[in-house]
């Protein structure tokens, strides 16, 4: 299992390495990682009309998860009240209750507004009608389901396989049925190491930069990364890209931080398509701006947050591409439901100013208030 890093757990310099980055198509600040797969559940409609309406056959697909919220494991309710018209389309929506979080509401209204349904029929006529439904955000799995991996995992330990090991240590880092231990997540991780299991080099490094089990040895964290980077690995290739384009705390080396992630991004690692595609484009040549913006475009199909800010920048600027407000403001809300800051503030402003977007003051508001929420700490 990977655990990508969360800009929010990164130096601060590292940040602002990001900020560069941003900077290529506007001089603005750029974020945010990801997290493991969820199960959105979506109940059936809670009331309707006459002769009620319902969605029309694939089309109305489950919402995305929102990155942030799912770094920060939020889960919760949303109750919508929308607007169906005669022709089946979402109309208007509300948020009749709220799940407690903005993003994931955000997401659930986001979701409504994209659906087709077919109409009410009131005396052999479609009218408009109201309907309500629920988006179930949830993540955990049950506890028979983590008491069974658990027992598995432990066996398959026991017995030294690597990737059990692996399993092992991952189930006590996350708390999956157990009490949270990074010191024995740390300690199957190194069994698992040292035994050439790759994902295992990865999640060393991981949990000796940040620190989990100790005080964070970042050149300890840095032979793991390259170990890993060695042997093929993107998500290692691209956080030495990282560090060593940083250079806060490791020595810098730009050149090689290209370099890798060049490697990764040619592996289709979203995240580094998303920095080499920006260093492309920092080149200032027609080839390496035509690649960069190919590159910004992968990653941000991949639904990265930092290739759709970057994106979003060069349609809003015109750089690279024609300039294309409208599809600048798409980008923009993916990264914005994404966590990204920057993305919610300028969505604000575009909702207000009707910039890409039609004028919403209602949205302008709900994006300024999300973007004055500090993003919640990975738990």
């Amino acid at each position: 299992m990977i655990f990508p890093l969360p800009l929010s757990r990164l130096p601060r310099r590292l940040a602002l390495m990001v900020a560069v980055l941003a900077s290529v198509c506007t001089n603005a600040l750029a974020q945010q990682d990801a997290g493991e797969l969820v199960r959105v559940q979506v109940p059936p409609p809670l009331n309707a009309t006459p002769i009620k309406p319902g969605p029309k056959p694939g089309s109305c697909a489950k919402p995305v998860f929102p990155e942030a919220s799912l770094r920060s494991r939020q889960e919760g309710t949303v109750t919508l009240s929308f607007l169906i018209g005669t022709d089946g389309a979402v109309k208007g929506a509300k948020i009749v209750k709220s799940s407690g979080f903005h993003l994931l509401d955000m997401a659930a209204h986001d979701g409504i507004r994209r659906c087709v349904f077919s109409p009410s029929i009131v005396d052999g006529k479609a009218v408009d009608a109201w309907m309500q439904m629920q988006y179930v955000w949830t993540l955990d799995a049950s506890a028979q389901e983590q008491a069974a991996a658990l027992s598995a995992a432990r066996a398959g330990a026991e017995r030294g396989e690597p990737a059990s090991q692996h399993r092992l240590g991952s189930i006590y880092m996350n708390g999956e049925g157990v009490a949270r231990d990074p010191a024995k997540a740390l300690a199957w991780w190194r069994k698992a190491a040292e035994q050439g299991y790759v994902q295992a080099y990865y999640s060393m490094a991981m949990t000796l930069q940040l620190g989990d089990s100790g005080e964070p040895d970042l050149a300890q964290a840095m032979i793991w990364y390259r170990k890993a980077a060695d042997l093929g690995m993107p998500a290692a290739q691209n956080m030495l890209g990282i560090l060593l384009l940083d250079g806060a705390r490791a020595p810098s080396d730009k050149v090689a931080a290209r370099e890798w992630f060049r490697k990764a991004a040619a592996q289709g690692w979203a995240r580094s398509q998303a920095y080499y595609g920006a260093l492309l484009l920092h080149d200032n040549t027609s080839e390496g701006m035509e690649h960069g913006i190919a590159l910004l475009s992968k990653a941000a199909a991949q639904d990265d947050v930092v290739g759709q800010l970057l994106l979003g920048q060069c349609y809003d600027a015109g750089r690279g591409v024609p300039q294309d407000k409208a599809m600048a403001a798409t980008l923009f809300e993916k990264a914005a439901l994404g966590g990204s800051k920057w993305a919610q503030r300028r969505m604000a402003t575009m909702y207000e100013r009707g910039d890409g977007v039609t004028a919403d003051p209602v949205k302008a508001d709900q994006w300024r208030q999300a973007a004055t929420i500090p993003e919640p700490r990975p738990r």
